[in-house]
C-alpha cells in the first residue's frame, strides 16, 4: 500500500469516527445541545479535526445524506417493479416510505437539517445525485405500469418535487407524526399521476 493510499484511508477512518460520534451525540443530547468540542471529545480527536470534516450543520447534512444513500444501496440491483393489482401511486409511495420515515424519526434533527439546506451554505445529495437516483426509480415504476418513458420522466420529476416539499413540511411542523405529511404526499402523488394522463393500456 502506498503512503498516499494509507493517508487517504486514515483520513476516511477519522471522518467516519467524527460522523459516528456526532450521530450518537445528536441522538442522545439533541443538535442544539451538542457542541463541536463534545464531538471532538467523543471521537477522540481535536476540534480542528472535527472542523475539517465540517461545522455542525455540515456534519448533520452529511449524516442524512449517508442515511439516504444507504437506503438506496440496500435496494440497488433490485429495480422497482409494479406490484400486481396495485395502482401506480401505491407503488410510487412505497418507494418513498423508508425515506419519509428516516427523515421524520427525529423532529429536532429534521428541523435543523431543513434549516441547513434552506440556508444554501451546505450542498446536499438529496438535491443532487440522490435526487437523480430516486427520480429514475420513480420513472421505472411508472414505465412498468405502462406510462410512456417521456411521460414517466416528467411525472417522476413532479412527484419528486412533491416529496421534497413533504419533507420540509414535516420538518416545519415540529412533530414526528407521519400521518399528516404522509397523507399530503399521497394526495400530491395521486394528483400528479392523474393530471399526467392515464398509462397506456397494453394489448391483451
Amino acid at each position: 500500500m502506498s503512503p498516499a493510499s494509507s493517508r487517504a484511508e486514515q483520513k476516511e477512518a477519522t471522518r467516519a469516527r467524527v460522523l459516528a460520534a456526532a450521530a450518537a451525540l445528536f441522538g442522545e443530547h439533541g443538535f442544539a445541545s451538542t457542541t463541536v468540542r463534545d464531538i471532538a471529545a467523543e471521537a477522540g480527536v481535536s476540534v480542528g479535526t472535527v472542523m475539517a470534516v465540517g461545522d455542525k450543520a455540515a456534519i448533520l447534512v452529511e449524516l442524512f445524506d449517508r442515511r439516504i444513500a444507504a437506503l438506496h444501496s440496500a435496494r440497488a440491483g433490485r429495480p422497482p417493479r409494479p406490484t400486481s393489482g396495485a395502482r401506480p401511486a401505491d407503488d410510487v409511495l412505497a418507494l418513498f416510505a423508508p425515506f419519509v420515515e428516516a427523515f421524520t424519526a427525529d423532529a429536532e434533527l429534521a428541523r435543523h437539517y431543513a434549516a441547513a439546506l434552506v440556508s444554501g451554505r451546505h450542498r446536499a445529495g438529496v438535491f443532487d445525485e440522490l435526487a437523480g437516483v430516486l427520480r429514475r426509480e420513480i420513472a421505472d415504476v411508472l414505465t412498468g405500469h405502462g406510462f410512456p418513458p417521456a411521460r414517466a420522466e416528467r411525472a417522476a420529476t413532479a412527484v419528486h418535487l412533491a416529496y421534497l416539499g413533504t419533507l420540509f413540511l414535516g420538518a416545519g411542523s415540529g412533530t414526528a407524526e407521519l400521518g399528516g405529511p404522509a397523507a399530503d404526499l399521497a394526495t400530491a402523488v395521486e394528483l400528479v399521476l392523474e393530471s399526467g394522463g392515464q398509462p397506456e393500456r397494453k394489448p391483451s
